[in-house]
């Protein structure tokens, strides 16, 4: 899931009047921004600016920014890239991204200008070599290694594992590391399997769509209506149930881990930010991803069956669907299947703990396992996922992206974790579909389009 936190966003403002030129000034508050970041002192950092800086950005602006951009670990090593009119720029290197940071500084050893942002990526001339299972025989198989060396091109890119159906055959690709074998995380593709189980509940007559979801939960939360119009159990899995993404103190506990802000956040914890949560608008009708809401469906519907989300997945999906190489929770034979995770610089990085928000983004599976899972989308003979294919609002279903092109739809989820990275495309009418899987932080935008290109093709 990892979704804590995305895209790196850059804060910045600055008094030119009031800035000096100095090296020594602008290393020793950078070295202090460092350990005080390190040690997630984030009120701190706050405290080393000036008026120029304060006046236009709030403590709780700023320290909301920095623990956005937690997930990148804690910072290993700093360089100075340079000076410009006044601007020292530095590169952070972090345990899973590589930052840049931007400062300007005060006589009085106040920072007056603050920016940090992503390290920018230099692509390669040439794709880096890697083994590959690809034959290099078909027209698919060019096709296929066309798009993976453009991916390549990347420097920290690592092992990508790539599949496709067509009116039911299967094809596999492994480049890297990754082997048939391999299992890795598919991050919020998980939702899916949790969009699939609400289906499943409603089928068997457990739940209804449109039940107001304080009805499976234990205490009083007159905060989860707005204008007396509750959150439903069909909002939380379209996402517009108008919770937040993650609850609002995740990531402050003394002693978190960055890279696994999660693991630690409790049950107590969770529902605790549940009752503090305050809507903002009517649930049911604008669209607001959040992590948190998958979660508490999931939670929800263990309440329901009385079952944990892991015997739930097994009894009615992977069970079923003969997906034996597919797990929610890992044994320490599983573990020791896992691809290794690697972040967005392409550092080794550890494994994801969900805990509570497992039912967001913790399930691992191996290629295989998700073709199974694609031809289920395919097909759409299983009741309960044809239900979750059903647009509720807008474009999306159970928790699926669902749009309609005029003569096929796409069906899709992306999954991202801290050290994995995943798509599922599924074109019923077209009788094909594709799966991609990495085991890195990767931006897969343009290897998602090239492989979708090639599995809308008439014939592979």
């Amino acid at each position: 899931m990892k979704l804590l936190w995305t895209l790196l966003l850059t804060i910045c403002f600055a008094n030119g009047f009031a800035q000096v030129r100095d090296h020594r000034i602008a290393d020793e508050l950078k070295d202090t921004f460092v350990s005080k970041y390190n040690h997630n002192d984030l009120k701190g950092i706050y405290q080393l600016t000036d008026t120029a800086f304060s006046n236009h950005i709030t403590e709780s602006q700023l320290t909301g920014f920095l623990r956005g951009n937690r997930n990148s670990g804690n910072i290993l090593k700093d360089s100075l890239l340079g000076e410009l009119n006044g601007k020292f720029t530095y590169l952070l290197i972090a345990e899973s991204r590589d930052l840049r940071l931007n400062l300007e500084v005060t006589a009085a050893r106040k920072i007056s200008g603050f920016g940090m942002s992503n390290a920018p990526l230099v692509l390669l001339e040439k794709p880096k070599a890697v083994n590959s299972s690809n034959p290099m025989k078909t027209p698919l198989d060019l096709s296929v290694d066309s798009a993976a060396r453009e991916y390549y091109r990347n420097p920290n890119a690592q092992g990508v594992a790539i599949g496709f159906i067509q009116n039911g055959r299967r094809y596999a690709y492994f480049y890297g590391e990754l082997s048939p074998d391999h299992l890795l995380e598919i991050g919020s593709i998980t939702k899916t399997f949790t969009g699939t189980l609400l289906a499943q509940a409603v089928l068997d007559k457990k739940v209804a769509l449109s039940d107001d979801i304080r009805k499976y939960l234990t205490g009083d939360y007159p905060n989860l209506a707005y204008n007396g119009t509750p959150i439903t159990l069909q909002d939380l899995a379209n996402h517009t149930s108008r919770l937040p993404e993650l609850p609002d103190d995740i990531g402050t506990q003394p002693g978190f881990n960055p890279l696994a802000p999660e693991k630690d956040y409790d049950s107590v914890l969770f529902y605790a930010a549940l009752h503090r949560v305050k809507l903002d608008t009517l649930p049911g009708y604008k669209y607001n991803y959040s992590n948190f809401g998958i979660s508490l469906l999931g939670h929800i519907l263990e309440r329901v069956y009385g079952q944990s989300y892991a015997s739930l997945l097994k009894k009615y999906i992977t069970g079923p669907f003969a997906m034996k190489h597919t797990f929610y929770e890992l044994n320490a034979q599983q573990q020791n299947r896992m691809a290794i995770p690697h972040g967005e610089n392409g550092r080794r990085i550890p494994f994801q703990e969900e805990g509570m928000f497992g039912p967001a983004g913790d399930i691992h599976a191996t290629l295989g396992d998700m073709l199974i899972y694609l031809d289920q989308q395919i097909r759409e003979t299983a009741p309960a996922v044809k239900l979750s294919h059903q647009p509720t609002a807008g474009n999306v279903g159970l928790a699926w992206g669902v749009r309609h092109t005029g003569t096929y739809r796409d069906i899709q989820h992306n999954g991202s974790t801290i050290g994995f990275t995943a798509h599922l495309s599924a074109f019923p009418e077209l009788n094909s579909g594709c799966v991609i899987l990495t085991n890195s932080k990767a931006n897969l935008r343009k290897l998602i389009y090239a492989i979708q290109q090639i599995a809308r093709r008439k014939t592979l």
